[in-house]
Formats: structure tokens, C-alpha cells, sequence
């Protein structure tokens, strides 16, 4: 198992390589980000021990964007004691996270339980890419281009889009979208989705007063219509309706 150890912290580099070859691992270095983008892309490991304190890029960016040319397991190390940036990594495609300080039988294990995923030989990932009509949907970066413009999604606005794509033409409930972002839905998340419809199509369409992709379908829930099809859903205003 190849292994590429990103730490500004030479000393923990150091320290954690000796523990990685005791282990049996094969490992690579990287002191700086920009180190971290060539050795990523030239060692092609299996796993990067990524810490988030890199000062001369932005390193969740950086992950995402090297995760795109070469699909590494990436085990986040910080400082940070906020749970929520922790949610923020493992949303952005980040498959383990662990704070320091750590003891290197720690360290070992979460290696251990990554590997047996059996990621590293496994096929490539299926493309994040949705298109449907004019609307190019990116559920991993949390992006959407609609005829050129591109705006940055929410989690939150990510999950309810990508629901919408994957069911392009068919009506989705309320309930359904609830369901698919929270777990499950009751009432008070039926008035959310309805929130965050209408900042979906703050960013989706060309007049938001006057929708053409995300549609409501009186009493019973939502549509993205692809456009490329002869027969969708019956067209309707806003989701003052649902």
C-alpha cells in the first residue's frame, strides 16, 4: 500500500514515516501543497495522510481537485476541535478524519479499516456529472452550470438538486425529497424543502419568478424537467402551490 504523508509539521513527517515502513508500508512524502499536487499525481497512492493546515493552498479544494485525477483514500488529520469542519471534509469526499494528537496504534488502525475497503484496486469511480438538459450538475463538487453559469451548492441544496436530477420528468413529493435529505419527513420538513426549492431556483433559473426547470406540480410536489423530452409534467408557477 502506497502511502502520501502531506504535513507542513516536518518532524511529525518524519516521525510517521518511521511508523508507516515499521508497519510494512511504502511511503512518500510531501511538505507543502504544491509538493502534495506533484507527488499525488506522480506517486499514485492508495492513501494520503492529508493535514488540513497547508499554507499555501486552500487543502480541501486541493483534495477535491486531485481526487478528481487520481482517486486516493484521503484520512484527514487537524487540529481543528470543530466537529462541523469535520462534516465538512467527510462531505467533500474525505473518507476518514482524525484529530491529533494521535498515538501511532490509532493512526494504524484507522489505516487498517480504510484499506479493508477495498478502494484502492477497486474500478473508478462512477462520473459525479448530471446532465439534464441545459443543467450540468456536479454532486460531488456541489456545483451547477446552468448555460454558463456556475453557483455553488449547499449540502443541503446539493441533495435536494441531485434527487430532483435523478428523477428528471417524474414528479418527487414533498415527503420524498424530505426523506431522501433528512432521513425521514414529517411536516415541518415538507415547509424546508419548499425553502430550499426556492433557493435552487435562485440559482438554477433564469427568472426564479418565473421557473422553467424546477417546476411545481399543484398539490402534489416538484419536477426538474430536462426540456428534452415531448411529454413532462404539466407546467405550473412557483411552489406557493405545494
Amino acid at each position: 500500500m502506497r502511502i502520501l504523508v502531506v504535513d507542513t509539521d516536518r518532524d511529525l513527517v518524519e516521525m510517521l514515516t518511521s511508523w508507516l515502513k515499521t508497519a510494512g508500508y511504502e511511503v512518500h512524502r510531501a511538505y507543502t501543497g504544491e509538493q502534495a499536487k506533484i507527488a499525488w499525481g506522480e506517486q499514485q497512492p492508495d492513501l494520503v495522510i492529508l493535514d488540513t493546515n497547508l499554507r499555501d493552498v486552500d487543502a480541501l479544494k486541493m483534495c477535491r481537485d486531485m481526487q478528481g485525477e487520481h482517486d486516493a483514500l484521503v484520512l484527514v488529520t487537524t487540529d481543528d476541535q470543530d466537529p462541523r469542519h469535520e462534516a465538512i471534509w467527510l462531505e467533500s469526499g474525505a473518507d476518514d478524519y482524525l484529530r491529533k494528537p494521535y498515538p501511532s496504534d490509532q493512526l494504524l488502525a484507522h489505516i487498517q479499516q480504510l484499506a479493508r475497503r477495498g478502494r484502492s484496486t477497486r474500478a473508478p469511480r462512477p462520473s459525479s456529472i448530471i446532465t439534464i438538459g441545459p443543467i450540468r450538475f456536479d454532486s460531488l463538487y456541489h456545483e451547477v452550470i446552468v448555460d454558463g453559469r456556475k453557483a455553488r451548492l449547499t449540502p443541503v441544496e446539493a441533495k435536494v438538486l441531485h434527487f430532483l436530477a435523478v428523477n428528471a420528468n417524474k414528479v418527487c413529493t414533498a415527503s420524498q425529497i424530505g426523506s431522501h435529505v433528512w432521513g425521514f419527513s414529517n411536516d415541518e420538513d415538507n415547509g424546508l424543502v419548499k425553502v430550499y426549492i426556492r433557493h435552487l431556483r435562485q440559482k438554477v433559473e433564469p427568472d426564479p419568478s418565473n421557473p422553467t426547470y424546477i417546476l411545481t406540480i399543484p398539490g402534489v410536489g416538484y419536477t426538474l424537467v430536462s426540456h428534452d423530452l415531448d411529454e413532462a409534467p404539466q407546467k405550473t408557477s412557483t411552489d406557493t402551490d405545494v
